[in-house]
Parts: structure tokens; C-alpha cells; sequence
């Protein structure tokens, strides 16, 4: 009975109540107990958080259940850290990266932390490097992979690796080298249907992307085809996961219209699942240089949260911001949330006691 109550709470009264008395402490503390409390946030929608990163070193919470303000989180990694970003969020798990690619953890309900153990790449300059970080149910452990690759035009060279770090075992190893091939620098994939997903190409000539995701369970890469929506014409796309779903977001003009399609895959794998949940015409917040991305669905599933955010610096007047829009009357609500910082990014959340390995360094 207690359990079923103490479940309800949010991490903040949970972390109070441990100090009641030692019987509330062990409750709390039971790895039985943290996963209850965590599977009923994830069902009801609730404890969740919207993590925003501003300038690389900055970040500030904000409470979804409420948003009325901003919230200053102070990591724990020193100011020396001038540069971290988010890699991946999972379970009330942050992965961070620094810009000399040193990979850290962090519980930002807990204000714990771990730094992951280094580890070598296998050759030299290295173009770029892809990573992403999510939770294997199946063996019940958290993983971070890591692909990194080196080649030249035509395929004159080419070096490529892929590595995994295990939770449980707090040690990287060695996977099989992947089929595909990186352009950009630094990328970093999402989590869905226990996969986490990259865009890629399929050859280093090539100029269409394609969604390629790692099953975390079975460790093996697989190909996951697009809806059929006209990529090579859009203005702007991305690709994430909302509701536990893969989603396409596709900007584009359609004579004098700026038009924002919303696209979930309802099957995992199966192309004909796609289907179109919205499009939005003439989205009256959208110079060209604005782009639309879809977080979360409201707790009736009714409203979908975007986030509105610059592509490209506005001559100093950006200010990213966010909107509801209600999927039975298409229509658009400002979000209202003071001391939010003008520029950002954003990654959805949820206010978990998982806790980090207590054997790695702190």
C-alpha cells in the first residue's frame, strides 16, 4: 500500500521523505521501488520535465505540469566544462558529451553523476562521430553507443568503429562496423522502440538520407524506410521520437504557404503505418529562418507541445519559444514561461530516481 502511494509523489518529495525514518529510506531506495515509480510517471504522463541547454553550458528545467518558470540546474562537471551538450536523455538519464568528447552521466533529480572511462579510437582525425544512449529492457541496462568514422571522397579511404558502453558492466566494447557512412561532424541519435536511429547514407556520394536504427537488445543495425512526403522538396526536416514513436517533421512551401507536416510511424518497421497526424498551414510565428519541432503529446493526448526554435541567428532578435496545438480545432496557444533564456535547446524528460553506477568514477 505504501508503494502504490509513495509512487505517486514526485522525485523532489521522494528525496524528502527519505529521511523520515530508515524503513521509508529503504523503500525509496529499492531498486523494485524506483522502477514502480518510474513506469507510472512514463504511464500517466507525469514528473515529466523539459531540460533546455542554453549556450552550450547552461541548463534550466521546466516543470511541464505547471509552466510557469524556469529552473537554473547546476551540473556537476565544474566551470572548466565550457562546452556540454546533451547526447541523449533516457529515464531520468542524461549522456552529456564535452567538446574533447568526453562522455559523462548525470541524474539531474538526484544531482548525480558519473564520467564514463575513456576510450581510444582505433585511428587517427577522425571526421565524424555519431552517438546516442538508451535502455535495453531485455537485459536490463542502460547503453551508449558510440560510431565513429574517417573517409575521403570516392571512397579513397575509409576507417569506421563502433563501440558500446554498458551500464552494468561500466566498460566499452567492440561492436561490428556499420554499413553506412557519416557527413556531418557530430550527431546525436534518438531513442524508440527500444532502437535508437540516425540519418545516414547509404554511400559517400550519396545525398539522400536514410533512417538506420541499432535494436539495443540484439545489437544489429537495420534500415527503417520514410513516408513517402517529397524530402528532396521541403525547406527543413527532422527526425525524433514523440509518445514513444518515431515522428517526421516536414517544413516546406506550397505556393504562398509555409506548411508544417507531422508524420508518426504507428508500426514500427512498416512503412504503410506512416500516416499524416498533422498539417499545419501558414504558421503565423514562421519567418523562414524558424522551424517547428514536435515534443510531447498534453496528458489527454488531445494537444501536441512544439517547440519553436531559430535555425539561424536572427540578427540578435531570437527568442525560441513554445505552443500547444490542439489536434481537434487546429488551434494555436502560446506557452507562457518566464525567466526562459532567448536561445536554446530542448530535450523532454521525466524526474526519475534511477540511480548511477556506484562503482564508476564520480
Amino acid at each position: 500500500m505504501t508503494s502504490d502511494i509513495l509512487c505517486r509523489l514526485s522525485v523532489k518529495d521522494l528525496l524528502r521523505f527519505r529521511s523520515v525514518s530508515k524503513p521509508w529510506c529503504s523503500s525509496i531506495d529499492d531498486p523494485c521501488f524506483i522502477k514502480l515509480h518510474l513506469s507510472h510517471s512514463l504511464k500517466t504522463n507525469t514528473n515529466h520535465s523539459l531540460i533546455l541547454s542554453h549556450w552550450e553550458d547552461q541548463f534550466f528545467s521546466v516543470n511541464c505540469a505547471l509552466f510557469e518558470t524556469t529552473q537554473r540546474l547546476n551540473h556537476p562537471f565544474g566551470e572548466q566544462r565550457k562546452t556540454l551538450q546533451i547526447l541523449g536523455s533516457c529515464n531520468g538519464l542524461l549522456a552529456l558529451v564535452d567538446d574533447k568528447d568526453r562522455i559523462f552521466l548525470w541524474n539531474p533529480s538526484t544531482r548525480k553523476s558519473q564520467v564514463l572511462p575513456f576510450n581510444e579510437i582505433g585511428f587517427s582525425s577522425p571526421s565524424s562521430t555519431y552517438y546516442g544512449f538508451g535502455y535495453d529492457p531485455i537485459s536490463d541496462d542502460y547503453k551508449l553507443v558510440r560510431m565513429v568514422q574517417s573517409h575521403g571522397n570516392n571512397d579513397e579511404y575509409f576507417h569506421s568503429e563502433a563501440k558500446v558502453y554498458s551500464f552494468r558492466s561500466n566498460c566499452w566494447r567492440r561492436i561490428k562496423d556499420v554499413c553506412f557512412y557519416h557527413k556531418f561532424s557530430r550527431e546525436f541519435g534518438f531513442l524508440a522502440n527500444n532502437a535508437l536511429h540516425w540519418m545516414v547514407f547509404k554511400t559517400p556520394q550519396s545525398r539522400k538520407k536514410e533512417l538506420v536504427g541499432f535494436d539495443l537488445g540484439s545489437e544489429e543495425f537495420r534500415f527503417l524506410e520514410l513516408p513517402d512526403c517529397c524530402l528532396d522538396k521541403v525547406l527543413w526536416f527532422h527526425i525524433k521520437a514523440i509518445g514513444g514513436d518515431i515522428c517526421l517533421t516536414s517544413t516546406y512551401r506550397e505556393t504562398d504557404n509555409v506548411v508544417v507536416d507531422v508524420w508518426i510511424m504507428k508500426e514500427y518497421g512498416v512503412k504503410q503505418s506512416w500516416f499524416k497526424l498533422i498539417s499545419w498551414k501558414e504558421p503565423h510565428f514562421m519567418p523562414c529562418s524558424t522551424v517547428a519541432l514536435p515534443l510531447a503529446f498534453s496528458k489527454d493526448g488531445y494537444e501536441v507541445l512544439f517547440f519553436i526554435g531559430y535555425k539561424w541567428f536572427n540578427w540578435g532578435r531570437r527568442v525560441d519559444s513554445f505552443v500547444w496545438y490542439d489536434l481537434r480545432s487546429q488551434v494555436v496557444e502560446n506557452v507562457v514561461i518566464r525567466d526562459i533564456p532567448t536561445s536554446f535547446e530542448v530535450n523532454w524528460y521525466v524526474d526519475s530516481l534511477v540511480p548511477l553506477n556506484s562503482n564508476a568514477q564520480q
